[in-house]
């Protein structure tokens, strides 16, 4: 109660003036209301499907042209790896530029280029079938886990979401983020929205049986595909998004007339039907009305077909513009999705100092051996590039399953953590190697090889290697391998060796008879490895011999049967092709010196591959000299056979003197599928060469020409020729050569 005295009371004001103010208050209040019902939160989920995921690239640039915000994302297998990259700031625009140009081919390859291979590992290579590598580990066969391991898959990563740079981790991300992946042990689902963002990402692409499973936190980590291939519920329980806009690009299930007895048609199969099961379970978790799914039409698109990613992005685009009206909903302002932009955005990174270089799971002596290859070094800024390199370049001596590296904050330091793997089914292995030759003037010749290495037998890395083989030329043999200090250059190796060799003896094109050596060889020698160049050994060689005819008569074969040679030797094999057999790049150079006490023989060749685009020229020049004396059958110089005349059958002049040039024109038509090395071409190829101081064909003389035309390339059975030649003086001849010569 107020008393009417003078300034007792305040003024009175009419009822109706306190409306307006009420009014404006009571807007006010509402209006953090009216703009949360406006933005609702979204979440995103990015299904797996191999290639077929960069389709989410195109819905994410539809996405932000239509300035609709994203709240948390979740995602499977590509989806996250997309998911990944996202969250990280990267902008669909520049995801697009980095799957276009992106090598995926080379990806698919673990290893560095032949080219940087050691010296002991490009003969292996050149001697066995491409991935053919076994165990044997406690006294049974074991095998890789996978086709891949997935090194160059994981340095990719690294840059794509600039973990080559500074440490990046799941839950420091720009959006909420959950990647899937399987326990592959126990079958689990295992969500992650913590660790370390590159090694899941990872994780969550490792498919069974072509990447290796990733080894994480004490897990077997692999694909999430197989159990939650479109992840709605974890980005549900992520952020409890208002809206749910699922992405599905999974592979739909084969046809009939698709599955045949093949493994690999009747496995993809299996894995499509335990993602399909999942996926129908996952959609019905969808709301309807309230939440978006898109499916985008992929036909004709495979879970490999990583190098159709602008087709593939676009048809994502496409998908995502049927929906428009509903994602319009979703859209804000110019101003609020400019607000979120600048909150994804990445912020530049200071070029980052070492404090530490920590190298994890090897014994201290190997520890300090790997450490001295890395070029990175505590107190020196972080070259990511040179880390990539070292990193294959120890890949490719041979010994390690995996080499990956993660960088870590710890108590304000940076930490490069390295983690080689060495092969989980060594130290043994077994490889397996085969050729086949045929031409139709000369009889079929194959040969099936195996070799035993056993490889650590001491301190210093000493190997033995045993060695048999069956078809034309039978051999058994051992070898002992042992440098002479650990990761040093120099080695000493001593081989022993029990074989029959045979060769048809020619006149006038036809064989007419086939001469037998049978011998025993002892050479040891001391060698210098020339880093990836090549190799210099020189040494002792002891060789006793008899040869005899197993078909025709004994008049072609020289007085002199039987022999015991005790000779010198010096070589130098240099190689830097970058394929074994059929090289778009490089040069290899070979000399030899070999001195008896009554002959002496010189040979030496050098090859040169150039590429232009598609085009692959290769030129090779050999000669054979006797230095002393004339060389003995059992040793001579050789000519005949696929790139060494090849309208000749195979060793079809032998002699003491021989000079050869040779041109090869090819074109590339094709390429191994992903995962696999070597290409598919036609090729012309121009032959010459000459051979005095003849054993066989004695009647003719001079210049022999040849000419053929040819498909070839580098399989899984190692190098395969089929064409058509004609040598002068020679009827033409088809000739197919496959596998390892």
């Amino acid at each position: 109660m107020c008393l009417n005295v003078k300034n007792a009371c305040p003024p009175a004001f009419p009822p109706r003036l306190l409306v307006l103010p009420l009014l404006m208050i009571w807007l006010a209040a509402l209006a953090p209301l009216a703009h949360a019902q406006a933005a609702p939160r979204i979440g995103l989920v990015l299904g797996g499907g191999g290639a077929r995921g960069a389709a989410h690239v195109g819905v994410l640039q539809k996405l932000q042209e239509l300035r609709v915000p994203i709240d948390c994302v979740a995602g499977t297998s590509m989806g996250g790896l997309v998911a990944g990259a996202f969250s990280s700031g990267l902008s669909p625009t520049d995801m697009q530029v980095a799957l276009r140009q992106a090598d995926w081919r080379d990806m698919f390859k673990d290893a560095a280029s032949y080219a940087d291979f050691t010296p002991r590992l490009k003969g292996f290579s050149q001697s066995y079938i491409p991935g053919s590598e076994a165990g044997v580990k406690n006294g049974s066969l074991q095998f890789p886990s996978a086709v891949l391991s997935g090194q160059k898959i994981k340095f990719f990563i690294d840059r794509l979401i600039r973990a080559d740079l500074a440490p990046q981790r799941v839950e420091s991300q720009q959006l909420p983020l959950a990647l899937l992946t399987t326990d592959i042990v126990t079958g689990q689902r295992r969500a992650w929205r913590n660790g370390d963002l590159a090694s899941l990402m990872r994780a969550t692409m490792s498919v069974p049986g072509l990447m290796s499973p990733v080894k994480y936190e004490g897990l077997s980590l692999v694909d999430g595909g197989l159990v939650d291939n479109v992840p709605i519920a974890e980005v549900t329980d992520l952020c409890r998004p208002d809206v749910v806009i699922a992405i599905n690009v999974g592979s739909p299930l084969l046809k009939a007339e698709d599955i045949d007895a093949s493994p690999l048609s009747v496995t993809a199969q299996m894995i499509n039907l335990l993602t399909e099961q999942n996926v129908t379970k996952s959609l019905s978790l969808l709301r309807p009305g309230i939440d978006i799914y898109i499916q985008p039409d992929l036909d004709g698109i495979t879970a490999a077909d990583f190098e159709r990613s602008d087709d593939t992005i676009a048809r994502g685009y496409a998908a995502a513009s049927r929906a428009q009206n509903q994602l319009q909903s979703l859209a804000l302002s110019a101003s609020d999705y400019a607000v979120w932009l600048r909150r994804m955005a990445r912020s530049d990174v200071p070029q980052l100092t070492l404090d530490a270089v920590e190298t994890v799971g090897l014994d201290a002596e190997r520890t300090r051996s790997f450490a001295a290859k890395m070029r990175n070094k505590a107190g020196a800024p972080l070259d990511a590039k040179a880390l990539e390199e070292d990193l294959l370049y120890a890949y490719s001596e041979g010994r390690y399953s995996n080499l990956g590296y993660q960088l870590v904050r710890s108590e304000d330091k940076n930490i490069l953590r390295l983690y080689p793997t060495e092969k989980a089914w060594g130290p043994d292995f077994l490889r397996i190697g085969l050729n086949f030759a045929w031409g139709s003037r000369d009889d079929a010749r194959y040969n099936v090889r195996l070799a035993y290495q056993m490889t650590q037998l001491n301190r210093s890395g000493g190997e033995l290697l045993l060695t048999g083989q069956l078809g034309a030329d039978n051999l058994m043999g051992a070898s002992w391998y042992q440098p002479l200090e650990a990761e040093r250059p120099l080695f000493t190796e001593t081989t022993a060796l029990l074989g029959a060799q045979s060769v048809d003896l020619y006149q006038n094109g036809r064989a007419q008879a086939r001469l037998k050596t049978v011998f025993t060889e002892i050479n040891t020698g001391l060698g210098l490895n020339l880093g990836r160049h090549g190799v210099l050994k020189s040494g002792l060689l002891l060789r006793n011999q008899n040869a005899s005819t197993s078909i025709g008569s004994d008049s072609l074969l020289p007085a002199e049967r039987s022999s015991n040679t005790r000779a010198w030797f010096a070589v130098a094999d240099l190689d830097r092709f970058n394929s074994p057999y059929f090289p778009t790049e490089g040069w290899r150079a070979r000399l030899m010196q070999t001195r008896a006490s009554d002959y002496g023989k010189l040979d030496g060749s050098y090859s040169q591959a150039l590429g232009f685009g598609t085009y692959v020229l290769t030129g090779r020049v050999a000669f054979t000299k006797a230095s002393k004396g004339q060389l003995p059958i059992s040793d001579a110089a050789v000519l005949g056979g696929v790139n060494n005349l090849s309208g000749l059958a195979f060793k079809q002049l032998l002699g003491s003197d021989m000079r050869y040039l040779g041109l090869r024109s090819e074109k590339i038509i094709s390429q191994m599928p992903l995962g696999l090395r070597g290409d598919l071409r036609i090729g012309l190829s121009l032959e010459g060469g000459t051979m005095r101081q003849r054993y066989s064909e004695t009647q003719g003389s001079g210049l022999v020409r040849s000419t053929s035309v040819y498909l070839g390339g580098e399989t899984v059975l190692g190098p395969v020729y089929l064409g058509l030649a004609k040598a002068s003086g020679n009827a033409a001849r088809i000739f197919l050569f496959i596998g390892n010569p």
